[in-house]
């Protein structure tokens, strides 16, 4: 394989263990020891680091290394209130273009028809197409690149979030309620669900987190 191949196949699987919390926040990043289970050399597995440090999921400081970055309760809030700033943009641009709805149509049911004892990756990737599809379904090119910015750090709550007992539940409530709330044309009141919908889940991983209490609402 390519070397850039080789270190594109590490970046891909070291974000999938972060984001699924195998590699947990704030653990180091050991050089040898992922090399040796990667089966690969130190040049792309450091290449990989700063790709991953671009994402925000690594943090690497001079003669100290480099580690797993971090999870909050100041970071998630922060994350949520730029992501509360994106879908609520895509939802005015869905109404004002007057856009099509079949792809958040599809991933409710994909969502719905998920079949028991999935992995945490397929549940994280189902539950979560739907907000994806709602931004990318706008066609907005600068949109789509700002949440794709967020992508990777907010990927870790919402799988922190996803792995809470009886999470999936009212999340597609949630969502099929916004879904018939647009296909109604109230768009007013979809947003409004959607809001409650992200304060909700961003509530419930604050009071999972250490020091969890009321989050600040980001209205």
């Amino acid at each position: 394989m390519h070397v850039n191949g080789v270190m594109e196949s590490v970046v891909r699987k070291l974000r999938e263990e972060i984001v699924t919390g195998r590699l947990q926040a704030g653990s180091r990043l050991h050089e040898a020891e992922l090399a040796e289970r990667l089966g690969i050399s130190r040049p792309p597995l450091r290449e990989a680091f700063r790709t991953l440090s671009n994402e925000n999921l690594v943090v690497c400081a001079p003669r100290k290394g480099c580690f797993v970055a971090p999870m909050s309760r100041g970071d998630c809030a922060e994350i949520y209130r730029v992501r509360q700033m994106v879908e609520c943009t895509a939802l005015d641009i869905v109404r004002q273009e007057g856009l099509s709805l079949a792809p958040l149509r599809e991933a409710l049911l994909a969502a719905q028809d998920m079949p028991e004892g999935v992995s945490t990756c397929d549940n994280f990737y189902l539950m979560s197409r739907f907000h994806l599809s709602l931004v990318e379904c706008t066609g907005n090119r600068w949109l789509t690149h700002c949440h794709q910015g967020l992508r990777s750090s907010l990927a870790r709550y919402q799988v922190m979030y996803l792995n809470l007992p009886g999470a999936n539940a009212p999340s597609l409530d949630e969502h099929a309620q916004i879904l018939a709330l647009l296909e109604q044309g109230d768009f007013e009141r979809a947003k409004a669900a959607l809001v409650a919908h992200l304060n909700r889940t961003r509530q419930c991983l604050f009071d999972s987190m250490p020091g969890g209490g009321p989050a600040h609402d980001t209205r």
